[in-house]
């Protein structure tokens, strides 16, 4: 990655102090392609954040406790970031333990939106399984915890969702290197914990904004994602043509495609299908997904709170494309001063 006391190229190529900011892409032209490009783009952005949601449930078999340990991890690379400290991916997860300077239960709670006692009680849990440890005021993260929260597949995941809208800003000339998929798994991992102090910016964003929308219920957020995912995948590959959000949007809505059945969901989720089941009824009174003769499921159309689903949508993909653009920059900038 680009050095910041280290020289540069300028785009003819020669020695400068700085990059050009010409070189850079603009978020809100990225959010423009992104709209117009939706269905391409759509299927790996839906696998990334559906595949991180179901580790934060199998992780403890309560999203909650790993919201708090992410939280930790976070004040974490914040400390970093406000001392100008940059630290690798594998420097990073390689140590044998991380000290936070100190637990408030009352920020925490309000942070996440869950009661102060919840959070107090889910601290003292992921304490007595040797998660976390409190010395004095400060909390260390144990080295077994790394595991739970090591982001391996999510940098993978994120590569892929980077790497099609790299090919996409490449077609409509918002770019003219060459980068490879390597390339942006690179440069995340080895400017990590800036990557990541923006990646869990969004992430905690994206998870707070729907889970109130789910009276705070993480379970039915889940299991709702997974059938919107689904029917997107099916939509893809089904159509097999470009389509902008507004017609993604009307095609979700007419469009028939196969449903998935509640042993899948539960499957794919890691929730117990009688819970599964059980909010599933909820979803389907509300119109939020519907079944078919078959017991498959589907995504609903005729909830009454669609206009605020697709509002919710377009704010969280205006933070996505914050972050996709910070990040594309620098797999961009990079190349160029190499």
């Amino acid at each position: 990655m680009l050095d910041q006391n280290g020289p540069c190229r300028n785009e003819g190529g020669s020695m400068g102090g700085i990059p050009s900011i010409s070189l850079g892409i603009n978020k809100e032209k990225l959010r423009s392609v992104i709209n117009k490009n939706y269905l391409d783009f759509a299927p790996e952005y839906m696998t990334f954040l559906t595949e991180w949601l179901t580790g934060t449930y199998q992780a403890f078999k309560d999203a909650d406790k790993y919201f708090i340990l992410v939280y930790l991890f976070n004040k974490n690379l914040e400390f970093y970031h406000d001392n100008f400290i940059k630290v690798d991916f594998e420097t990073f997860y390689n140590s044998e333990k991380i000290e936070i300077e100190k637990i408030n239960i009352v920020e925490i709670a309000n942070f996440l939106n869950i009661p102060k006692e919840t959070a107090r009680r889910k601290i003292n849990e992921l304490e007595k399984a040797g998660v976390i440890k409190k010395i004095g005021k400060k909390l260390v993260i144990d080295k077994s915890a790394f595991a739970m929260v090591k982001p391996t597949n999510t940098i993978k995941n994120f590569s892929n969702v980077l790497f099609v809208i790299y090919n996409i800003c490449k077609q409509e000339n918002m770019i003219n290197i060459n980068i490879t998929k390597n390339d942006i798994t690179n440069a995340t991992k080895s400017n990590f914990t800036f990557a990541w102090l923006h990646y869990y910016k969004f992430i905690f964003k994206w998870v707070k904004t729907w889970k109130k929308f789910f009276n705070n219920d993480t379970e039915m957020f889940l299991i709702w994602g997974v059938a919107v995912l689904q029917r997107t995948y099916k939509m893809s590959k089904q159509l097999k043509l470009k389509l902008d959000i507004t017609d993604y949007r009307n095609s979700v809505e007419k469009i028939a495609t196969d449903g998935i059945n509640t042993m899948s969901i539960s499957e794919i989720t890691g929730i117990p299908r009688p819970t599964v089941t059980r909010k599933l009824k909820f979803l389907i009174s509300k119109e939020f997904l519907t079944m078919d003769k078959s017991k498959l499921i589907h995504v609903g159309i005729g909830s009454s709170r669609n206009k605020e689903i697709r509002e919710i949508q377009d704010n969280i993909l205006n933070n996505f494309s914050e972050l996709c653009a910070t990040m594309c920059n620098q797999v961009v900038i990079s190349s160029r001063s190499s």
